[in-house]
């Protein structure tokens, strides 16, 4: 089951008692069983935190990696003033809903303004304890907290995917074998002539080595292929003369020894 913080900051502990006109008369224990509600209508489990220190906050933001699957924050008068915790929310690539049980924008100039609302996904304000329920239906609905029945759906999804991507692959794999060996028939009948130049060097008193005849190989590979593929043209090409050089050497010294 998917996990759905609902993290509160400083002086929402005493909501009941603090300015009801903004904040309502419910408690935080209240607003605390109403997300739970919510959750258990949503199919996501409501884990609940709330601290007056901003370095608990984000403490528990850094911890929520891996472990929690969307985050619903009242982060209180941090809200106007804390890059630390809008650094936190940045970091953990968790999507957070910033809310608010008053309208921010319709109150004090300093309350105006959200130094975390960039970093979150979205804000929501003004709605009373609604605004944590909205935020909880936007994070199941929009921002991929799912419940089990949907994760069971992404997961055939995704198996669907991994099966036809493999069939694909398969059929790569065959035209490369099929190519590979047409490789390998070439390459024989490379070496074949190979065999036929040194005995002909020798019979003339050539020198295996060309330097010349070597790069006007290379020139050819790199023009005769895809630019993307040039160098590599060119490196391949390089170890068949490599090979083709040894080759030579090992005929002119069994020619030595007899």
């Amino acid at each position: 089951m998917k996990k759905i913080l609902i993290m509160n900051g400083p002086n929402l502990s005493m909501l009941g008692k603090r300015d009801p006109k903004h904040y309502g008369s419910g408690t935080l224990q209240d607003l605390e069983n109403a997300c739970i509600s919510k959750g258990i209508e949503l199919g996501v489990e409501v884990v609940c935190f709330q601290s007056e220190s901003e370095s608990a906050i984000i403490r528990k933001l850094h911890t929520s990696m891996g472990v929690i699957d969307g985050i619903v924050l009242n982060a209180g008068a941090y809200t106007h003033y804390s890059i630390a915790i809008r650094d936190a929310i940045e970091l953990i690539k968790i999507p957070v809903v910033e809310v608010h049980l008053s309208d921010i924008h319709n109150r004090e100039d300093f309350r105006n303004r959200s130094v975390i609302e960039a970093v979150c996904v979205e804000q929501i304000s003004g709605l009373g304890v609604k605004s944590y329920l909205v935020a909880m239906e936007k994070l199941v609905n929009q921002y991929m907290v799912r419940n089990d029945g949907e994760d069971a759906l992404c997961g055939a999804q995704e198996a669907a995917k991994e099966s036809e991507a493999s069939g694909l692959l398969s059929e790569e794999r065959v035209a490369i074998d099929a190519i590979d060996k047409e490789m390998l028939v070439l390459f024989e009948r490379r070496m074949k002539h190979v065999d036929r130049i040194a005995k002909i060097k020798m019979k003339v008193g050539k020198e295996t080595y060309a330097p010349s005849r070597e790069q006007e190989i290379l020139d050819k590979a790199a023009k005769g292929v895809d630019q993307d593929y040039a160098e590599a043209a060119q490196e391949l090409m390089r170890e068949l003369m490599r090979l083709s050089k040894e080759r030579q050497s090992q005929i002119r010294n069994v020619s030595n020894e007899d």
